[in-house]
């Protein structure tokens, strides 16, 4: 028998090997695309940059470079936080920020940005200290004036400009989320949410502040146990829908409109597992999808009380006068491993194995992130003409 499953192991090695070279010679043959691109991670708690990684992933598999004819390095080619010295014993980091004298020179040189993650880094973070049930301090984080001007510059100049959540909420100001908000058209209502696939409170991935602050605030005990999705509001207020109990379906789906489908090449459906906020949008703005969730009488009761909607933008667009995306939940929080990126065609043949497979993160990162960051970058940075002129 172990005989036999090595000379399977042989056989496939024998198949896959030529194929893989092959692949990566495909890919050494791409045209080069060569664009300056700034990427702003304040989120980065860890060595990972999980918050900006997977973006990084589709540059370099897209053969997308700097002004230096380099492909962008997700360790160091972005601004925001950056951890040096990650031992028990000494937590070192840099910030790497703009200047407000060189906001308006840099956006002449630039052709895009994106706002992956605004949040920051607290001291329970990155000091590993114990959870405070009510208080996490910050080292760094929130979007800040001259985020808030380097975005109106780009706009003013007509450069690409993706964004996505948490750009608007805590700890940003109240003063820079509304000048963002009239600047692009959109507002944030002050609710995030999360999907969890258990609301136990053993549940290592579900914040202990949460459930400190709702049994503070409601004066009862968290006793949620199954899958189900968290609201939490600006000012404290928490609301939970369990799945049977108020949810039909646990996990809210990204509805993509016909137009989306088309422009994009997204699904009509995906199943999202993560964090998203609520947002509504003025009319300049185009709705490419929506989030939708399924609540049963006594869900839509608990949401209708709280007036939290059952449909609300995912993705907005605006391309008339200036181009702007806003992605309405953590789409880009992928710790994908990069030397994957140098295999040509690994996106296609990926997406075919999660055809059917559609709630996981890997099978948002396949089937919904990469054709989406594809084909905005396609159609709005990239193309023969603009190479050849760089």
């Amino acid at each position: 028998m172990i005989m036999k499953r090595l000379n399977i192991f042989k056989i496939l090695l024998f198949i896959i090997s030529p194929l893989l070279i092959l692949s990566v010679a495909l890919w050494h043959f791409q045209p080069e695309k060569p664009f300056n691109i700034y990427i702003l991670d304040k989120t980065v708690p860890d060595v990972q940059r999980s918050h900006h990684k997977s973006f990084n992933w589709i540059l370099n598999h897209e053969n997308y470079t700097n002004k230096d004819h380099k492909h962008y390095s997700y360790k160091e080619d972005y601004y925001g936080f950056f951890p040096l010295n990650t031992t028990d014993k000494s937590r070192d980091y840099k910030i790497r920020s703009l200047r407000l004298f060189e906001i308006l020179g840099i956006t002449d040189d630039l052709d895009m940005l994106y706002y992956t993650d605004t949040y920051g880094v607290t001291y329970q973070d990155w000091y590993h200290r114990p959870v405070d049930k009510y208080h996490a301090p910050l080292i760094y984080g929130g979007l800040n004036q001259n985020d808030y001007l380097l975005l109106s510059e780009m706009r003013r100049k007509n450069k690409l400009i993706i964004t996505e959540f948490n750009m608007l909420g805590s700890p940003t100001s109240d003063l820079i989320r509304n000048k963002t908000e009239s600047l692009f058209d959109f507002k944030w209502t002050g609710w995030t949410g999360c999907y969890y696939h258990s609301l136990l409170r053993t549940n290592s991935n579900l914040p202990r502040w949460i459930v400190a602050l709702y049994e503070q605030k409601y004066k009862k005990s968290w006793e949620f146990r199954g899958a189900g999705i968290l609201f939490i509001k600006e000012q404290g207020e928490i609301v939970i829908l369990e799945e049977k109990k108020h949810l039909d379906s646990s996990a809210p789906q990204i509805v993509t409109n016909n137009y989306g489908q088309k422009m994009y090449e997204l699904p009509s459906i995906q199943n999202y597992q993560s964090m998203f906020d609520i947002i509504t949008t003025g009319s300049t703005n185009k709705v490419v999808a929506n989030y939708q969730i399924f609540p049963n009488s006594d869900g839509d009761t608990l949401l209708h009380k709280y007036q939290i909607p059952k449909i609300f933008p995912a993705i907005i667009e605006h391309l008339e006068n200036y181009k702007f995306y806003y992605f309405a939940g953590d789409f880009a929080d992928r710790n994908i491993i990069m030397t994957s990126s140098y295999c040509k065609g690994i996106a296609s043949i990926s997406k075919v194995f999660y055809w059917k497979e559609s709630g996981s993160k890997t099978a948002f990162f396949w089937r919904f992130y990469v054709p989406l960051i594809h084909n905005i970058l396609a159609k709005n940075l990239y193309s023969a003409e603009t190479v050849i002129n760089k």
